[in-house]
């Protein structure tokens, strides 16, 4: 590994180990040779390849006014780890990216703060927006620049259920593991609710268990439950589509078959699962359970479900079966969206032991149990490297 310096008073990089050589960073970023040299000046570790100092990552992030919001934690784990085994991230809001560079927040560990740092644009960005107006906003330009660029934007954005489920169905494997779904309008409503007795409604975009209601046919009435613990009856079908149509036309939303899952202790729970690639194929990170609590609609945590390990499970975890369905799921995204490096997947289990996909999710949220936490650090770090030509094998050498 080698150090290049940052001066944060003139907002500079140099180098100080060869004065002949020609040392790059990020896309097409010469670093000067400086002899003289400022104790003020931060240091950072990066791996050298063919001259190139690398890797250097961009995290993209929401905007707030004089910073950026996201997954804090997360952030810093990535720079940790990054510094230990030679690179860097800088967490950069969309506004801060442009053709001259990056204008960013970089943290240090080893002093536990954040400082604003300028870096050339990156050789990857990662993107973690958090919230899907700000992709709205903002993803057209960045992908702009990223294609002009050559910059792989790694997560380009959060997926739309309904444009996953026909991806997933395309899929002859996994489309025996999904459940009938379609686009929400009257008339499948009509359909739905004659064929089931429980339907689920979900907003075609929407995270953490947001935006899902639990439709059951009570006679000639319908009950609607969300995440909330209120309960609201609508004496008819038609009734109950005005409902959705109030907040956005009906096609903004899906509607799916309820699937009667194996309960523990009378209450709905499934597999929260972690992946991230490694080569041609995707592998488990990690596997946790979530079990719904005082609403039966939704096993989210934020929404109220809690954490169960997979031990106190009635039944055996099938790690093949789920093992085999990431991958798919994997290679399937693979196939239709560009630079997929990591999802997270919902995954319930019928008393007949049969696997159900209910949920993929883009930018997966933190998992509580630590060990996951610190082996998705891990299965990012190396991804990164992956993708921005780097190997972590040679920052030990």
């Amino acid at each position: 590994m080698i150090e290049l310096f940052y001066e944060i008073a003139s907002q500079t990089w140099y180098q100080r180990f060869d004065d002949e050589k020609k040392v790059t960073m990020g896309k097409y970023f010469s670093v000067p040779y400086k002899k003289e040299h400022t104790s003020k000046a931060l240091s950072f570790p990066f791996q050298l390849k063919e001259w190139k100092a690398g890797p250097l990552i961009g995290i993209l992030a929401s905007p707030k006014k004089d910073g950026f919001v996201g997954n804090i934690g997360l952030f810093k784990r990535i720079q940790r780890n990054l510094q230990q085994t030679g690179g860097l991230s800088v967490v950069v809001t969309p506004q801060q990216l442009t053709e001259d560079g990056i204008e960013g927040f970089c943290y240090l560990p080893s002093q536990d703060q954040w400082v604003k740092i300028q870096t050339p644009l990156p050789d990857l960005l990662y993107n973690r927006l958090l919230r899907y107006e700000d992709e709205k906003l903002f993803l057209e330009q960045t992908d702009k620049l990223t294609s002009l660029y050559h910059i792989p934007v790694f997560n380009p954005h959060f997926f739309d259920k309904w444009e996953l489920y026909l991806q997933l169905k395309d899929n002859e494997v996994l489309q025996h593991h999904l459940p009938k779904t379609d686009l929400l309008s009257e008339q499948t409503l009509m359909e739905y609710l004659t064929t089931y007795p429980e339907v689920y409604i979900k907003k075609r975009k929407s995270k953490k268990g947001k935006g899902v209601f639990l439709i059951t046919r009570n006679g000639n009435t319908f009950l609607m439950k969300s995440t909330s613990t209120t309960t609201v009856l609508f004496p008819s079908i038609s009734k109950l589509a005005n409902y959705f149509e109030k907040e956005e036309s009906l096609h903004s939303y899906i509607i799916q078959e309820a699937i009667t899952t194996l309960p523990m202790k009378g209450k709905k729970f499934d597999y929260r699962v972690l992946a991230h690639s490694s080569g041609n194929r995707f592998s488990i990170t990690g596997v946790g359970v979530r079990m719904a609590k005082k609403q039966q609609v939704t096993t989210h945590v934020p929404a109220g479900g809690v954490i169960v390990s997979t031990e106190e499970l009635p039944i055996k975890t099938d790690h093949e079966t789920i093992e085999q369905l990431i991958n798919q799921c994997g290679k399937q995204l693979s196939s239709f969206y560009d630079d997929i490096g990591e999802f997270s997947a919902d995954i319930g289990i019928t008393a007949e032991g049969k696997h159900y996909i209910f949920e993929l999710n883009a930018k997966p949220m933190d998992f509580d149990e630590a060990q996951i936490k610190q082996r998705a650090t891990e299965s990012i770090t190396k991804v990164f490297y992956e993708r921005s030509g780097f190997s972590m094998q040679e920052s030990f050498t």
